[in-house]
């Protein structure tokens, strides 16, 4: 390398070190301009066939101390600092970056040409040649320029986390080392005296086609997977988005819903509030009727906090159970206590079949209470006036078996499928008249799942009625239930609904009649 030649080195070298420490712009383009006002005078001289004094003009093989760079070298320091100079703008990175990949191989086939003793550009342009030194440094610069702006342009294929930037860069070293590995074996093999170089030639451009293809298939086997994963994913976030979606719209639907519910009781307390300030309710029966509305709206009311507050609890994990032994037998009967009134007002038929023995189970009497109670008021809501509801009991070995039965409005498969999500229930339900949220049913599946159960729900179809399955692990046998803990159910007649031989029903207005 002579004196000039490395001159031009370190110029190059200032140029990337200030423009990757982010020195000042002013600074990259003044030791770049220089750098290349020097290399376009050397190509100059070169075309005039002179060199100022002292300089000469390089001749391959008798380079002096006052030579001057090669014109192949000069040319190639020159696209490296205009390089470096298009790198500063963003818009002419790709160019910047393609004109130092041509310096970084025209290098490299010149470093090849060395390895294999017969260098390449000495035999084309006897008088333009580039050394070994030089062409290393070459090397070296060219690749530091391709990485000033890394993560833009042309670089962008070898570098980040990308599935393609991955095997790119896996791709980069057997594309180099191959050709050059089978070159040298190939001229060490002539050298040797073991084969002549035409000869052997047909099988050398094989056995690079077979192994870059071989290369070529493992990279596109690796693209395949990842572009197979990243379909993957982009259904999963899809599916994603729509559930969101989805859950989005419910809870827009939920919340016109809960302030339709909320207004429903205020009207009433609001007009019987009104009667009483204007003191018009003066007679006994008239002041008790007001009492009566009030007291019921506010019931409803009451149901609507407790039903939010227990889906924030079950959402949080905190609610509490407190477990004890209890006949399953008089949880029916105060389920069925508390929703006398619904059943009563729309005169539905009654009928209970309860076992003579005890069935024990081991939970949280008001949940369980809880749960029946949504599931018969969810019958007598969604079945027509005077219609027909039915609660079974039957202790299976491991489990007690409580089926709820109507032959209501009944339930497609679309609901069934979303039948115990929250919200659900409030998008799709038509009727409204009783009130209520529609999460009565999501509760109800929560707080079984609580008591390590199980609540299914099944129908023929729209119209055909409903029947929900509430199945709960026994405590311990029947026969060893203690007496006096837990009584068995009052009957007949608890909640509207007596408590009769299976064959038998009670209608609301007492007749008795086949069991529906």
């Amino acid at each position: 390398m002579v004196p000039v030649t490395a001159v031009l080195s370190m110029l190059t070298a200032g140029c990337i070190v200030l423009f990757a420490h982010r020195a000042p712009r002013s600074a990259v383009f003044l030791v770049a301009i220089v750098s290349a006002l020097l290399c376009a005078i050397i190509e100059a001289c070169y075309l005039s066939g002179q060199a100022p004094a002292p300089f000469i003009l390089a001749r391959s093989g008798s380079e002096q101390v006052k030579s001057l760079s090669s014109a192949m070298t000069a040319g190639m320091f020159l696209t490296l600092h205009l390089a470096i100079l298009l790198s500063v703008f963003t818009p002419h990175i790709k160019v910047a970056q393609f004109g130092a990949a041509a310096v970084l191989l025209l290098a490299v086939l010149n470093l090849s040409g060395y390895v294999f003793r017969d260098t390449f550009f000495l035999r084309i342009l006897p008088t333009q040649g580039t050394s070994i030194l030089t062409s290393t440094v070459l090397v070296l610069l060219a690749l530091a320029t391709l990485f000033l702006k890394p993560h833009q342009g042309l670089m962008r294929a070898f570098t980040g986390d990308l599935p393609g930037a991955v095997m790119s860069r896996r791709l980069l070293l057997p594309t180099v080392l191959i050709p050059v590995t089978a070159g040298v074996m190939v001229s060490a093999g002539e050298r040797a005296g073991l084969y002549e170089a035409h000869a052997v030639l047909p099988l050398f451009v094989w056995t690079l086609v077979v192994l870059f293809v071989t290369v070529i298939w493992r990279f596109a086997l690796h693209l395949s997977a990842a572009d197979r994963a990243r379909a993957s994913v982009q259904r999963e976030l899809r599916q994603a988005l729509d559930e969101l979606r989805l859950e989005h719209e419910r809870k827009d639907v939920f919340m016109a819903t809960l302030a339709h519910e909320l207004r429903n009781p205020l009207a009433p307390i609001s007009a019987a509030a009104e009667v009483l300030r204007r003191g018009r309710g003066e007679t006994v029966d008239e002041s008790r009727r007001l009492g009566d509305t009030i007291a019921h709206q506010i019931t409803n009311l009451i149901t609507i906090v407790n039903d939010l507050l227990d889906v924030e609890r079950l959402r949080t994990q905190r609610i509490r159970l407190e477990k004890r032994r209890i006949d399953i037998r008089t949880v029916i009967a105060e389920a069925l206590d508390q929703t006398r009134p619904m059943i009563a007002r729309k005169g539905h038929e009654c009928a209970c079949r309860l076992p003579d023995a005890p069935v024990i189970v081991r939970g949280d009497r008001i949940r369980l209470v809880q749960i029946l109670s949504n599931l018969l008021i969810n019958a007598a809501k969604y079945t027509p006036a005077g219609g027909r509801i039915s609660v079974s009991v039957m202790a299976l070995p491991t489990v007690a078996q409580i089926v709820v039965q109507d032959n209501g409005a009944g339930m497609s498969k679309e609901l069934l499928a979303t039948l115990f999500e929250p919200y659900v229930q409030a998008k799709v339900t038509s009727d409204r008249k009783e009130g209520g949220l529609g999460l009565g049913l999501a509760l109800a599946k929560q707080l079984t799942a609580l008591h390590e159960g199980e609540l299914s729900a099944h129908s023929d179809g729209p119209g055909k009625g409903s029947r929900f399955t509430l199945c709960l692990p026994l405590a311990y046998q029947a026969a060893s239930f203690e007496a006096g803990e837990n009584a068995s159910p009052a009957v007949p007649g608890v909640g509207n609904c007596a408590v009769l031989p299976p064959a038998c029903a009670v209608t609301t207005s007492g007749r008795t009649g086949p069991a529906g």
